[in-house]
């Protein structure tokens, strides 16, 4: 495709391949799959050499400009950073790696869809003699003599010998860490000043048919400004035109949508609540679904998607921050930005608390499906270093 465009822009691409796959190597033997507990654990020469050949000062859009003229092709690429909720002219340049990712090792699904890997994480939390409390809130994280002792669940207090928490890392220490004392530099203060991802507007389809004529899984159909459309995401604005990735599950497993029909998944990125400049009302949801079903129209074979619909769930901002207890709605936690990433990220250990740890996209390593369960396989290591200590 890219040797349709430009010969030399092919030979570019694969230089960032090439440049990026040397980048990825060491992001993931030095920095995403390891703690930083302490302050030496980053201020070291060893480590300190390997984070300035990463080069992340420059940002995405600037790097790929290195590598790849044509505008469309270079945005096919580093729009990919919105993964992670943030801007290809904001985003550190490592970010890149994420649609090397994709070219080097492809797209992996899981049969069931990502209810599956759910499901069969708490099967196997439960064969392994977990005991789950479905329906529970909690409300307070319990701290006594400076270490966590359990978690309160409105009347009733469940005790243990470590707490990990997994709820948002910004909601937790405003909402479930209750002493100032225990929250270190993360006071109210600081949680609410720092900076956060975009969020997402969701709309779940059921339709009536299939749709032959879209023949693959995942779909992005691009704003035809999507500067402008990546600018409203992250100054507030109101989006004009949206860009879309749409994805159809039922596509490549046929389970996971009655027979004869196919299931969508579409998700539109926006401002996080802190960042709009307007309202969330049920006309803004209405409004941006209309814009939504009006680009998907213009897909071939989807003309008639308006009343083909069977079935419909939206969730908006206001459901990630009210049901899923994301501050500020934010889908992907904090930001990553370079002030907010690796040892400058919330890591796994309470820092002013023993036996509490926390795991999530706010936390180090950061978000995406495959970093958060880095971001959990972090927070057992350092749990089992501490109980091995003990």
């Amino acid at each position: 495709m890219f040797e349709g465009i430009s010969g030399q822009d092919a030979e570019g691409f694969l230089r960032y391949l090439s440049d990026l796959y040397h980048r990825f190597n060491i992001a993931r033997d030095h920095f995403l799959q390891r703690p930083f507990r302490n302050r030496k654990d980053f201020y070291n020469p060893f480590i300190i050499s390997q984070g300035l050949k990463l080069r992340t000062l420059n940002n995405a859009e600037n790097l790929m400009k290195k590598y790849i003229k044509d505008k469309r092709m270079r945005q096919m690429i580093s729009f990919q950073t919105l993964y992670i909720g943030i801007s290809p002219n904001k985003g550190p340049s490592l970010y890149t790696i994420i649609p090397m990712i994709e070219f080097l090792y492809g797209i992996w699904f899981i049969k069931g869809g990502m209810r599956t890997m759910a499901s069969a994480m708490e099967r196997l939390f439960l064969e392994l003699g977990g005991k789950i409390e479905y329906d529970t809130s909690v409300d307070r994280i319990v701290i006594e003599e400076g270490k966590a002792t359990g978690v309160s669940a409105g009347q009733k207090t469940i005790g243990s010998d470590f707490v990990m928490c997994n709820a948002d890392f910004p909601y937790a220490m405003k909402n479930l860490v209750k002493e100032p004392g225990h929250k270190g530099k993360y006071k109210d203060e600081k949680i609410d000043k720092m900076e956060y991802s975009c969020s997402c507007f969701v709309l779940y389809l059921g339709m009536d048919r299939k749709y032959p004529e879209i023949d693959t899984v995942h779909n992005f159909i691009f704003s035809e400004k999507l500067d402008a459309n990546i600018n409203q995401i992250f100054d507030g604005s109101v989006i004009e035109d949206p860009s879309l990735y749409m994805y159809m599950a039922s596509k490549i497993d046929p389970t996971l949508a009655p027979e004869g029909k196919d299931g969508i998944y579409v998700l539109m990125p926006l401002s996080d609540i802190k960042t709009m400049k307007y309202q969330w009302t049920a006309e803004t949801s209405k409004m941006y679904r209309d814009k939504i079903i009006g680009k998907i129209r213009e897909l071939p074979g989807m003309e008639d998607i308006e009343n083909e619909i069977v079935t419909e769930t939206m969730v908006s901002p206001l459901d990630f921050e009210q049901q899923f207890n994301a501050n500020n709605g934010a889908t992907f936690g904090l930001k990553p930005t370079l002030t907010q990433s690796v040892h400058l990220r919330p890591q796994s250990k309470a820092t002013h608390c023993d036996n509490l740890y926390f795991t999530g996209s706010s936390t180090h390593p950061g978000a995406g499906v495959p970093i958060v369960l880095l971001s959990s396989k972090i927070a057992v290591g350092e749990l089992l270093k501490d109980e091995n200590h003990r």
